[in-house]
């Protein structure tokens, strides 16, 4: 939990791509490139530019009360809904 802290912290101070967010947290770039996948899948950060492989993040607003619940040392309950992909 305490990466996911610290990449939603990264997130939260601008918008901000993976490699950004290495910098930043000195995490391992496989580590923040997997969080980062996660945190896109649960709603929490969304893209704000795409172009090829390069996006920006920012913090949603769910994104943003995780990271304070956490910052808290809170209890967090995280639901999302779930599409049916199509075929």
């Amino acid at each position: 939990m305490e990466q996911i802290k610290m990449v939603l912290s990264a997130i939260k101070d601008g918008a901000l791509n993976p490699g950004d967010v290495v910098v930043k947290t000195g995490l391992p770039r496989y580590e923040v490139l997997a969080i980062f996948h996660v945190l896109e899948g649960l709603q929490t950060i969304k893209p704000i530019y795409s172009k090829g492989s390069h996006k920006v993040y920012k913090l949603t607003d769910k994104g943003l009360q995780i990271l304070e619940a956490l910052e808290k040392g809170g209890k967090i309950t995280i639901t999302t809904d779930v599409g049916e992909e199509a075929s």
